[in-house]
């Protein structure tokens, strides 16, 4: 074959040394996070930068309340316990509203995510603004659920801390806040599978419920453990108690971390609907942007195009046959 011209390598440019295959694709889903943040990166963080625009109001309010939470906590337990009421409201009943805000904003971030995740081509402002549009609604019924059983959670959590230092000392009151800090830790994952279900699966919200409580709980071991490490930063922050560390923590959310962490907990969402859903009934979705997927999907097409040219051989021949029995 003749070399190409100048102008046609110019024009046209010059051919790949090697035809794109699956087996260049990530083998599994630690790999594709890699290569996310590898080859992705900017597009993650502009994609982080418009949910944060969401997240502003959340995250502003908890910056203005930690005041507040710091004076009802460092104060004497006898005295803390009788504002515990009022800080409760103030602190977790009237952010429920910005936690709906919040969770709208994640349906546009997790509808790029997902693109990007799966190889797709990503307009980043159409295809956030299409998230938001195909499941905002849904996710913002999420974010209230969420914003109400973590409000509930939380009071136990404080009502339980002071009880402990007040009235009794006993195991029974700390094996209680440990079920507390347990329960939330399942609210997290479930919350997490609802919001992943919302980006990809059209259902109403009582089969998004049931849906994610059965995903979350057929691996829910992976699951935590890889929820709680993406929420480690923001945990160990939390957990020391300081106001400066609280506040790194709210900033480096605002500013840095929101939009990655919430990569892995796409993934190991999309790792559980590969194996209960989408293998049997979402053929399309399986493997999505892996070697595997691809490969299965690839043999897919090749069964169906040889099923559509059965069709099209069968409908030729009785045409044949019509057109010669017209003719005769």
């Amino acid at each position: 074959m003749r070399k190409k011209g100048i102008i046609a390598r110019i024009v046209m440019g010059e051919a790949a040394k090697e035809d794109f295959s699956s087996a260049k694709l990530p083998k599994n889903r630690t790999e594709l996070f890699s290569y996310m943040i590898k080859h992705k990166l900017l597009k993650i963080y502009k994609n982080h930068l418009l949910i944060a625009l969401f997240f502003i109001p959340l995250i502003a309010w908890g910056i203005l309340t930690m005041e507040y939470t710091d004076t009802v906590f460092s104060a004497d337990p006898n005295i803390g316990i009788t504002y515990l009421v009022e800080y409760w409201v103030t602190a977790y009943v009237t952010a429920i509203p910005m936690w709906m805000l919040a969770f709208v904003g994640l349906a546009g971030g997790l509808n790029v995510i997902r693109k990007l995740a799966w190889g797709d081509p990503v307009i980043l402002k159409t295809d956030f603004l299409q998230g938001i549009k195909a499941s905002g609604k849904q996710m913002a019924l999420v974010g209230v659920l969420w914003g109400v059983v973590f409000a509930i959670i939380r009071y136990g959590i404080d009502w339980l801390g002071f009880y402990y230092q007040v009235f009794d000392d006993s195991y029974s009151v700390v094996f209680g806040i440990f079920l507390c800090f347990f329960l939330l830790a399942v609210l997290i994952g479930i919350t997490v599978y609802m919001a992943c279900m919302c980006s990809i699966y059209n259902v109403n919200f009582k089969q998004l419920i049931i849906g994610a409580f059965k995903l979350y709980f057929a691996d829910c071991f992976m699951a935590t453990g890889i929820i709680l490490l993406s929420l480690s930063p923001v945990l160990i922050l939390m957990l020391i108690g300081l106001a400066i560390t609280t506040l790194i923590a709210y900033l480096s959310v605002l500013f840095i971390l929101l939009g990655i962490m919430i990569i892995p907990m796409f993934l190991v969402c999309q790792h559980t609907f590969d194996r209960i859903i989408n293998k049997k009934d979402y053929p399309d979705y399986y493997g999505r942007g892996l070697s595997y997927g691809a490969k299965e999907n690839k043999e897919n097409d090749a069964i169906v195009c040889e099923e559509e040219l059965k069709n099209i051989i069968q409908n030729k021949e009785i045409e044949t046959d019509f057109e010669r029995v017209s003719d005769e």
